[in-house]
């Protein structure tokens, strides 16, 4: 009797499905469960930590900062004071954006963001680190927002596991599937339900912005500010598009809270006339709206081309302030689809331009 080989010639199709399911359930899991928690934000009550801190640069500091305006990076005696004062440093993905009178820093995370402003005349420093706790962690590391390289790569090795997962389980059925007649019915399903839901919600118009505003679960609910603009790549505002505020309140009361949203309000509110003809409109309450791009298609055609970004911020009376930064390239060549969701003040917000 001829003996049995102790090795093995190769790994089966059991074993490529095993080994693939070991590397992705769990991934899978968590992919699962923040899709529903993404799906579903506004549902989800959440108190975000907001640590804020105030105070003056001196000016040695303030003249090394000033001299070094316009730099992709920081004085290293503006980091060690940095540091002193808020008992936490400046993240290597710090955004930094220069502009005459000020120094303006995003430094964003998962699950919460940190920035900081300085006034390059008169050495006003101010900062805001918020928390928004576990639910947006795990949110933004489903979306890979602001999550850095190894967790891009975990994605893409994870992303090759579920597709050696999804071929050969599918490859399994076709070679154990004799005698079960449901079994191919099923897998045409798990394509055509998806399919049938793409195109129940591909009847959006032309050249849209839709801009969810969430149901919250407060005792005292104030429908949020919002404003809209568009951005180069610099940052630097082109055109706001729209600006929603209580435009009725006697005497212009409703124009004193502009500033909390402090983006816009540092990029164009502070030097606007409003109300801006074509732009500035009421508050809306929870729900989907559209925003109006009429400002925004009139002007493609004259911008010059290259990267930029389209602004969402929405800031709320006794709540808090959030923002949605949507990147497009001009000129446009092909239709644009590109969406984004918000973990507190914003729901899901979604872009659409055609060429």
């Amino acid at each position: 009797m001829a003996r049995r080989s102790s090795g093995r010639r190769g790994w089966s199709l059991k074993d490529w499905h095993w080994i693939s399911s070991a590397v992705c359930l769990i991934g899978m899991l968590l992919f699962s469960i923040t899709g529903i928690t993404l799906n579903h934000a506004g549902w989800i009550e959440s108190a975000p930590s907001v640590e804020r801190h105030e105070s003056s640069l001196p000016q040695t500091e303030l003249a090394r900062l000033v001299n070094a305006s316009g730099n992709d990076a920081l004085p290293a005696v503006f980091h060690r004071w940095y540091e002193d004062k808020t008992q936490n440093s400046i993240s290597s993905n710090a955004e930094i954006e220069w502009s005459d009178y000020e120094l303006y820093v995003a430094m964003p995370r998962p699950g919460g963001d940190s920035w900081f402003s300085v006034d390059l005349s008169s050495g006003a420093f101010y900062s805001e680190t918020t928390d928004r706790g576990w639910i947006a962690y795990f949110n933004d590391l489903h979306k890979a927002r602001n999550t850095g390289f190894f967790w891009s790569l975990f994605i893409d090795v994870f992303a090759i596991a579920s597709i050696l997962f999804t071929v050969t389980g599918l490859l399994l059925l076709k070679k154990y599937s004799k005698g079960r007649k449901s079994t191919w019915p099923l897998v045409l399903a798990g394509f055509i339900i998806p399919l049938f839901a793409i195109m129940g919600s591909a009847h959006a118009a032309e050249n849209e912005l839709t801009v969810e505003i969430p149901r919250l679960s407060v005792a005292e609910y104030h429908a949020p500010y919002l404003a809209v603009w568009l951005a180069n790549e610099r940052h630097q505002r082109v055109t706001d598009i729209a600006v929603w505020y209580d435009v009725n309140l006697k005497d212009n009361e409703g124009e004193k809270w502009l500033k909390d949203m402090r983006q816009w309000w540092r990029r164009s509110g502070r030097m606007a006339d409003m109300p801006i003809d074509g732009v500035s409109g009421a508050t809306r309450r929870p729900g989907t709206n559209r925003v109006d791009l009429t400002p925004l298609v009139t002007q493609l055609p004259e911008l010059e081309a290259g990267q930029y970004y389209l602004y969402v911020e929405a800031a709320r009376e006794l709540g808090g302030r959030e923002m949605l930064r949507l990147p497009l390239s001009l000129p446009i060549k092909n239709p644009i689809s590109i969406s984004d969701t918000g973990e507190h003040e914003l729901g899901r917000v979604s872009l659409k331009l055609e060429p």
